[in-house]
């Protein structure tokens, strides 16, 4: 039998570091310090495979409860995914297909396992239950909701508006994740802010269906790397899949403004410790990097261990701090001759978007044999053993 640790300061750090609020503190205190294994349950559609820094903050909060003894089940939404979340969207979302979500599937499992424990953790599909539900327990469950409790969500207020459509099967969406907390009887679901409502849909159902409701724990959500809100089409992200040198160098590149939020939300580092790092900045002056390479080396050890991380680090005083090109940071290419800095960048293969390489020289990015180009026109004649920066790591030499 599992044992539960019942720590009291255990438990106060969990119900309040990186937590935007808990429905209720009170009742999952009490929950946690009962001795008894806690369901735990997170619910996804994988729409997509790739996870970053934003959807960590909630694993590695699964990872606290589980490091208590409490179990996990994540529920992937193979049924609700084909119609869709729209808690942050304010456009109608593009469904997915049976063979795309297994595929996401398999890649999201990769990726979910690099921070929640595989051991403490069961899958299942909401297809299992949902399927099975007749027009009549669907009428049922919609009785527990008025139009007016879900047009009061931002996303579809701001499509009634501006007199935007809105499916009606979009509104089943909550219902159908609040079922999911009643089909397993869950103790406590987890999620950011913006899935507020649907938790809470599961903890005002499981009492319609004579269950105990489940408490709620909504996370803050992670500010992009460059202050932003995170999101993929702005290309402020961090994949918990990348190399150990690509995700201290991305830490090592966020605003100042973040990296404290970062700190209390992707790592454990003790909140005391962190405190005084932020005072250390605000009052005795000292360089924001210094405490960057502390966050970038946690995160990497994490996620790739401390002989990664010590190497991470090293690789970016190298490449980044004194600027050296080293093996390791650099791509051989073999295109080569006289054409303009964008045809060359292209066909390098280092980005897939013109507008973005056009950016890049724009800004000052590229530099060829440690010469800064800005003309993504100008013609050079691209030699063998050249080598070419893009952006602020990328290096490329011509062999």
């Amino acid at each position: 039998m599992t044992k539960i640790d019942i720590d009291p300061q255990k438990i106060e750090e969990i119900l309040n570091r990186g937590v935007h609020e808990v429905y209720t503190k009170e009742e999952l205190r009490e929950k946690l310090l009962s001795g008894k294994q806690l369901h735990l349950k997170l619910g996804t559609d994988v729409t997509g495979p790739l996870l970053h820094l934003g959807h960590s903050v909630v694993h590695r909060k699964l990872r606290d409860f589980q490091e208590l003894g409490h179990k996990v089940t994540l529920i992937i939404g193979d049924f609700t995914t084909l119609v869709g979340d729209h808690s942050d969207k304010v456009d109608v979302r593009t469904e997915s297909s049976t063979e795309q979500i297994k595929k996401d599937e398999q890649e999201y499992k990769q990726q979910f396992f690099k921070t929640v424990l595989e051991e403490q953790t069961e899958i299942r599909h909401n297809s299992e239950w949902l399927k099975d539900l007749d027009f009549n327990d669907v009428i049922n469950l919609a009785k527990q909701f008025t139009i007016s409790q879900l047009l009061e969500r931002e996303a579809f207020m701001i499509r009634y508006k501006a007199q935007k459509p809105i499916g009606l099967d979009e509104f089943l969406y909550p219902l159908m994740q609040g079922y999911d907390s009643v089909a397993l009887k869950c103790d406590v679901e987890f999620g950011g802010t913006d899935q507020t409502f649907n938790l809470l849909a599961g903890r005002k159902l499981m009492p319609v269906f004579g269950l105990e409701p489940q408490s709620a724990m909504v996370m803050k959500l992670l500010t992009g790397s460059d202050g932003r809100p995170m999101g993929k089409s702005l290309k402020n992200y961090i994949p918990v899949s990348d190399n150990p040198n690509d995700i201290f160098g991305k830490i090592m590149s966020t605003v100042d403004e973040v990296m404290f939020d970062y700190f209390e939300l992707v790592t454990r580092i003790p909140m005391t410790e962190v405190l005084e790092m932020k005072q250390a900045i605000e009052e005795d002056g000292e360089n924001p990097m210094k405490f960057k390479k502390i966050l970038a080396k946690d995160i990497v050890t994490f996620y790739h261990g401390p002989k990664k991380a010590v190497e991470a680090e090293k690789e970016f005083e190298k490449t980044v701090q004194n600027k050296e090109v080293t093996k390791a940071n650099t791509i051989e290419v073999s295109t080569h001759g006289k054409m303009p800095v964008l045809e060359f960048l292209k066909q390098a293969g280092v980005s897939k978007s013109n507008s973005h390489i056009k950016e890049v020289v724009k800004q000052g990015g590229v530099e060829v044999d440690r010469k800064k180009v800005t003309d993504f026109t100008q013609v050079i004649d691209f030699k063998e053993g050249s080598v070419i920066k893009f952006g602020k790591r990328a290096y490329y030499r011509i062999k």
